[in-house]
């Protein structure tokens, strides 16, 4: 059978108005990925690609909400210029192969090694070494980009000297479920929650959770209000604006000494989430920097 033809569309903006196209897109859209500097196809510095997939009989609606979002973040004044829009004709099939050409076996972190089903073996193991069997999906988190190798490293670093025990982690913002199957490798004796608003998300979550036999983490569609807690431990990978307007619930939802890691973050907008952390009581146990993108490790108390 003959696979379906799309129509491949790329949007190369500024890096900041990335996540903003990608989700206008996306709602029209067959399939979107973002890359920047910090993916493993690259954009370049301060740019971001998104990559989208697109029926063609739907290419006249996504050009029209490229051209509307773009002049909406004008209008707000966050940096989307110059815009440049590229168009071809795509397979289906292509599109998986361009996967399987890019994600190989990757380690990440000092002892997580995150692989999909088509290279199992390129990388030795280690007696210490901890699989993530993860293959690209509907879902952000893959363990290719910046932010989400420097979440994987700051838990490895919370867990080695960790300021009180962990029996409730919360993965906010879960997209693929990666950083929930790291934590949950890292506390074996954890009950997790792995939440997101969106059911795209946590259906490709829960797929792989079961694919790598993580059964103490429950999956949820809906936001931080529905987090319940307090957790002893909270990762978030989302955009700087979202963290910092959140600082407020998040520190309500956490238990005292619990520790917090947040990513997803460009270094030029790190330092204010911090501050916004600090009002609420959390203290920076550790910042770490990757291309343009900085994790930040913070304990409540």
């Amino acid at each position: 059978m003959t696979a379906p033809v799309w129509k491949q569309v790329e949007i190369e903006v500024a890096l900041e108005a990335a996540e903003l196209v990608a989700d206008a897109v996306g709602e029209i859209a067959g399939g979107v990925e973002v890359r920047d500097s910090g993916t493993l196809i690259r954009a370049d510095a301060g740019r971001a690609a998104i990559v989208a997939l697109c029926a063609p009989e739907r290419l006249g609606e996504l050009l029209a909400e490229i051209e509307a979002v773009c002049a909406r973040a004008r209008e707000a004044e966050l940096p989307v210029d110059p815009v440049v829009v590229r168009q071809r004709e795509s397979h289906e099939d292509e599109w998986r192969d361009v996967w399987k050409k890019y994600f190989r076996a990757t380690r990440v972190g000092r002892n997580f090694i995150v692989r999909p089903s088509w290279d199992l073996e390129s990388i030795p193991l280690g007696p210490a070494d901890r699989i993530i069997d993860l293959d690209p999906g509907r879902a952000f988190g893959t363990g290719g980009h910046a932010s989400t190798r420097l979440a994987i490293a700051l838990a490895e670093r919370s867990a080695q000297t960790p300021a009180r025990p962990v029996r409730r982690f919360l993965d906010l913002g879960c997209g693929s479920g990666i950083l929930a199957i790291a934590a949950a490798l890292l506390w074996p004796d954890a009950d997790g929650l792995a939440i997101d608003n969106d059911p795209e998300a946590t259906a490709c979550a829960q797929e792989n959770l079961d694919r790598n036999r993580i059964a103490r983490v429950r999956v949820v569609t809906g936001t931080l209000d529905d987090a319940g807690g307090p957790h002893d431990l909270i990762l978030a990978n989302i955009q700087a604006d979202v963290l910092t307007a959140l600082a407020p619930a998040m520190a309500a939802h956490a238990s005292p000494g619990a520790s917090l890691i947040l990513s997803g973050l460009l270094t030029e907008h790190a330092p204010d989430v911090a501050a916004a952390y600090q009002a609420q009581g959390f203290r920076l146990v550790e910042s770490r920097d990757e291309d343009e993108w900085t994790g930040l490790l913070l304990a409540l108390g």
